[in-house]
C-alpha cells in the first residue's frame, strides 16, 4: 500500500514540475521550443520555386520535417524535406529532400531553330522531379522567428526529353537547347526565406 502511496505521489509530482515548466509565465519565450515554423521562401532552384509558403515541423530540437509549394519557371513546384541542425534551430543548418515541377502544357516561347530563324514554338515542358541536397544558416529574428540563406544543388531526375515541340518540323539550335537545359529544374540553389515560430514545447 505504501509502494502505491509513493508511486502516486512521486506521478503527481512530476506531472506538476512538467506542468509549472510547461506553463510557467516567467518562462522566457526563447527557451521555449517551438513546435514549428511556417513562413516563405524564394530563389533560384529554391525548393519551392520563385515564390511560395512553407511548413517545418520540429520533430527534435536538432530535426525539422518540411514541406512546402510554389511557382516556379516551370508549373507549380512541390516538396519535402528534412532538416538537420547540429547546433540548434537558429544556426547552421543541412538540408536534404525531393522536389516536384509540374510542367506546362502549351507553353509558348520564342526560340532560334536550326535554321538559324527565330520563331514562336510551342512546347509541353513534362514534369521533373529532382533530389536535393543544401546548407545554410538560420538567423534568429525576434524571440523565436527566424531569416535563413540557403545554397545547394539539386539533381533532376529527368536529364532527356523533358520537353516535347508540337510541329514536328520544327528543331531548336544548340543555343535554344541549353536555354532550355537553363530553364529545366536543377542545378545550383540559392535561396532566402522567413520563418515565423508556432507554439512551444
Amino acid at each position: 500500500m505504501k509502494k502505491i502511496i509513493l508511486t502516486l505521489l512521486l506521478a503527481v509530482m512530476i506531472s506538476t514540475m512538467v506542468a509549472q515548466e510547461k506553463f510557467n509565465p516567467f518562462l522566457s519565450p526563447e527557451m521555449v521550443t517551438p513546435q514549428a515554423f511556417i513562413g516563405f521562401s524564394s530563389g533560384i532552384d529554391n525548393m519551392i520555386g520563385i515564390l511560395g509558403p512553407q511548413l517545418d515541423i520540429v520533430l527534435f530540437r536538432k530535426l525539422t520535417l518540411g514541406g512546402g509549394i510554389g511557382l516556379s519557371s516551370w508549373g507549380y513546384k512541390y516538396a519535402v524535406n528534412m532538416q538537420f541542425y547540429p547546433k540548434g534551430l537558429y544556426k547552421y543548418f543541412i538540408k536534404s529532400g525531393y522536389s516536384y515541377n509540374t510542367g506546362i502544357e502549351n507553353f509558348e516561347t520564342d526560340l532560334e531553330l536550326e535554321t538559324g530563324q527565330t520563331e514562336s514554338v510551342r512546347m509541353d515542358l513534362k514534369p521533373i522531379g529532382n533530389i536535393f541536397i543544401s546548407g545554410g544558416y538560420a538567423f534568429k529574428i525576434g524571440k523565436r522567428n527566424r531569416f535563413y540563406v540557403e545554397t545547394g544543388y539539386a539533381f533532376p531526375l529527368i536529364t532527356e526529353n523533358y520537353y516535347e515541340l508540337y510541329d514536328d518540323s520544327q528543331h531548336l539550335s544548340k543555343t535554344s537547347e541549353q536555354v532550355m537545359q537553363m530553364l529545366r529544374p536543377g542545378g545550383l540553389v540559392i535561396a532566402v526565406g522567413m520563418n515565423f515560430a508556432i507554439g512551444g514545447l
